[in-house]
Parts: structure tokens; sequence; C-alpha cells
């Protein structure tokens, strides 16, 4: 068997996994020969080995075999174990004897509780001398500072016993992490060669303990969106990625179902049927699993130019998959440390909306709607930047291509926005046969002072009932809402730059004198 040396080419990351490819090249003698590849890490999934090559030669068969070492530590831990069988039985005595300073303290104090109660009725009784009582107190304090000083010297005691037991046992616990099972994983590659020749073979196989997080920067500009993909890789194979051909895809390694449909069925619930089949699944029991394993001088220098950035180059494949071939060789060690990569920058269309709520807000805010492109956003973190300024950071769902989402949520220091109360009017019962009534008009005042025209969502409430007692009118027909639900109504404004435009509307509410409304009306 001859042993085939390959070095990692070509990893594909994905969401929860990797795709490694190897490639070695060996000279071959013409007839059957039987190749090894040793040492793959054992997060390789055994059934996902494929191989191929190039050469005069015919692939016969493939083995994927799990291979163990075991490698026992140096050091003899005997005597520390005795040692820290001797400091543990020590603690358990000092832990009985301060139990039992305890239980003493507890029978002082009761027997002076007793003695005290007795004692009343004596001295009542003309039968007992005052001097009998200090006697009794002074002789009870004194015991009692005797036992309490005993229990704190134990557990003084103990503390230290305890801090001796807690060296050894990571000393024991380092020398036990130096007994380890090494496992990996040896492929055994049989071929048929036709003639002497060079021979390349490739093998590709998945991982686990490998995935890529993503997160963006976005900054948002006037009608424009930049929006750059940057992927945060872990590589926990235990193999590092020296130079490689580097892949990013938004796919997931793990097998996705199609769910079908099932009746739901509901009965009678039955005590003894439930303890049936709980006992059922206390029986079954899991499959084991396999183990895991510089500036030249000079006067005076010109501008230097900003520096170039490259990015990878994306492809959108089947259901919306998106691969990034990154453009330079990559190293990843196995660290299970974040390794932050960019993948691109892209431009999108977005425009800038204002939303103000006038009874809950008292200033505007602005958002941007920005509608995505050809390649899906994933769910992660987003620094959010207005004009290269930092506003701020937030998570963002799953974006699909070509959806549009707003972001950016911020306050508009360029447009002001005042609600007021113009007019209030209440009339009592009797006016109304029995009724009560009050009538509120309000004004609702958005000033544009930014260089661009405003696009403004405006929304406000006024009560709403659903008790016949309770009558709330509204003219809603004056004042061109875009629409109203329970009480709650919407109104869209276009403001041009240094003007001021005002929403006015009343509503009043009428009800039988015996009715208390709550809350209360402003």
């Amino acid at each position: 068997m001859t042993q085939l040396q390959t070095n990692i080419s070509k990893v594909t990351i994905f969401r929860d996994g990797a795709r490694v490819t190897r490639i070695g090249k060996l000279h071959l003698g013409k007839g059957a020969r039987k190749l090894v590849v040793e040492g793959i890490t054992d997060h390789a999934d055994t059934n996902s080995f494929r191989v191929k090559g190039k050469g005069p030669a015919k692939l016969s068969s493939i083995d994927v075999r799990y291979i163990s070492e075991v490698f026992e530590p140096t050091e003899d831990m005997k005597p520390l174990h005795n040692e820290l069988k001797e400091l543990q039985k020590k603690e358990q005595e000092l832990v009985d004897d301060i139990e039992f300073q305890n239980t003493r303290l507890g029978n002082l104090e009761m027997m002076m509780q007793e003695f005290s109660n007795y004692f009343g009725l004596v001295y009542a009784a003309n039968e007992g001398d005052i001097s009998q009582l200090s006697e009794m107190d002074k002789k009870s304090s004194k015991m009692t500072f005797d036992t309490q000083t005993n229990k704190r010297d134990l557990e003084d005691e103990l503390e230290e016993i305890r801090k001796k037991i807690e060296v050894l046992r990571k000393n024991i616990g380092r020398i036990n992490s130096e007994r380890r099972t090494e496992t990996s994983v040896n492929v055994e590659i049989s071929l048929e060669v036709s003639e002497e020749s060079d021979i390349e073979i490739e093998v590709t196989y998945q991982v686990n303990n490998a995935r890529w997080h993503p997160t963006y920067d976005v900054d948002l500009l006037l009608k424009k969106t930049k929006l750059r993909r940057m992927a945060q890789l872990y590589n926990g194979t235990e193999e590092d990625w020296e130079k490689v051909s580097l892949t990013v895809s938004t796919a997931t390694a793990r097998p996705v179902v199609a769910v079908e449909g099932t009746p739901y069925y509901v009965g009678v619930y039955s005590p003894e049927m439930e303890r049936t089949r709980s006992d059922d699944r206390k029986m079954k029991k899991e499959a084991p699993r396999p183990a895991a394993k510089a500036m030249l001088s000079s006067a005076p220098p010109a501008p230097p130019p900003e520096i170039e950035e490259e990015f990878a180059e994306a492809t959108e494949t089947v259901s919306g998959i998106v691969v990034y071939e990154i453009q330079k060789p990559m190293t990843i060690p196995s660290d299970n440390e974040k390794h932050p990569v960019t993948l691109v920058e892209e431009e999108l269309d977005s425009t800038t909306i204002h939303y103000w709520y006038a009874d809950g807000m008292a200033e505007v805010v602005a958002q941007d709607k920005v509608t995505n492109k050809d390649n899906v956003i994933l769910p992660g973190k987003m620094k959010v930047y207005a004009e290269g300024e930092y506003i701020g950071e937030t998570s963002i769902e799953q974006i699909s291509p070509r959806e549009a989402f707003k972001i950016g949520t911020r306050s508009a220091y360029d447009v002001k926005a005042e609600k007021k109360l113009v007019h209030r009017e209440v009339e009592k019962a009797g006016v109304m046969r029995g009724k009560l009534r009050r009538s509120y008009k309000y004004r609702l005042e958005i000033e544009n002072f930014s260089k661009y025209p405003v696009e403004i969502d405006v929304f406000d409430r006024i009560p709403h009932s659903v008790s016949t007692a309770i009558e709330v009118k509204s003219y809603w027909e004056k004042v061109g809402i875009e629409k109203e639900n329970l009480g709650i109504v919407e109104w869209h404004r276009i403001i041009q730059p240094n003007e001021k435009t005002a929403i006015e509307y009343e509503y009043e509410v009428a009800w039988e004198k015996e009715v208390t409304i709550h809350p209360r009306l402003p």
C-alpha cells in the first residue's frame, strides 16, 4: 500500500458545514495499485467521500476507515489520588465538627431561653435571687463566645482544605487531559494503472464544525443604498485551510425534507394510555454515535491613492442559492475563531420615507425603503450608516431576491411635527336629552427644513368604542385620509423644502349620563 500525500486546495463553506477538496500527485507503475490518504479529520462524513483523478488509470474502489490512536500520560497519579482521598476525609471531619458547633449554639440558645422563662416564675414567687440570672447569663455568653470562636477556626481550616482539594483536582485533570484518543479518517483507493505515469488524485468530502454567519454594512444615500455583504467564517474541523480556493455558499449542508400533511386527531385524555406511551418512549434508546473527535521619504509626497478592495464574484444558482467565489487564495486556520471576509458591495434602489404617529411620538422618524437585487440577504446583524455616518446596529430577517424592506429608522431632525388641541367643547346632560357630549378639534402641523421634498406617512387616533352606550362621530370625509381602522387614521403627504403643511380634523363623543368612560377622555 502506497501512502498518498495530499493538500487541501479548495473549500466550499456552507452555513452549517463545508466541502473540502484534497489533491495529491505521485508516479505509479503499471498494474493494480492501492493508495492510502491518511490523517483526514474525524469531523468528515464518511458517506460523503468522492474520488476522481487524472491519468491512465481506472478507479476500482474506495474504502473509508476510522483510525484511533491512544496516548497515555507519563506521570503516576496514584500519590495524587491518595492525597486527595486524605484531604476529602479531613474535609468531612471538619464539616461534621462545624455541624456539632452549630448544634451546640442552638442548644445554648434554647437552654438560656428555658432558664429565663423558669427563672421568671421563681423570681415572681420570691424564691430566687437576681444574681443567679446574671451569673447564668455570664456563663452562657462565655460558652457561646467560645463555641463561635471554635466554629470560625474550623471554617477557616475547612476553606484551606478545600483550596488544596481544588488544586489537586486541577492537577489530576491536567494529567488526565494528556490521556487522549485521537481519531482520524483514512481513505484507501484501489486503482488499475494501464501504463507507468504520473497520476493525480482528487478526494472530496463533507465536514461539520465549520460554518459562516452573514453580517452587513448599509450606507443610506439619496435614492440609493450601498449594501456590503461580509461573512464571518469559523473553522473548527481540526484541518487548517492554507492558501485554498475559497467559495462561500448560502446553501446548507443538512438535508431538507418536504413534510407531507397528516390528519390531526383529537380524543379523550386517558391517564392509563398516557402512562403506557411514556413507558414505550423510555424503552426506546438512540443508537450510539461514532466518537467525534512603508512610504518613501520625499518632499513633498504625492497624495496616496485610495486602497482598492477586491470583492468576490457572486453567482445565483437554483432556488435562490448564491455562491461567492473569493478571487485570491485564503488561509483559514482551524482555531474556531471568527475570520471576516468581504464578499460583495452592491448598490440598491431606495427611497426615504418619514413616519409620525401624532398621539405617541414627539419626533418624526425617517426610514429607507430598499429593494434587494438578485442575491438573497440571510438573517444577520447589520450596521447602518446614513451618508457615511453611523446611526446604529440592528438585526435583519431573511430578504428574498428582489424583495423590498425597510431599514435605518432614525430621528428626522430636519422635519418638525406638532399636534395641537384647537378647540374642546363640553355639553352637560339635558341639552341632548340626558346625554353628555364632548367635541374636539385638532391640528397636526408638519414643517420641512431639509433641502429635498419629504414624503411622510402621518398617523393619529381618536376614541373607538364597541359599546352601544357610547357614540363616536367623526368627519373624515372633510380631511382626505388614506384609510381608517378602529379609530386609527392615516394621511400621506409630500412636503416641499421650507414648506409647512397642516391637517385639521374633529370628532365628538356622546354617552349616557349613567355611563362612566374609561379611560378618561382628554
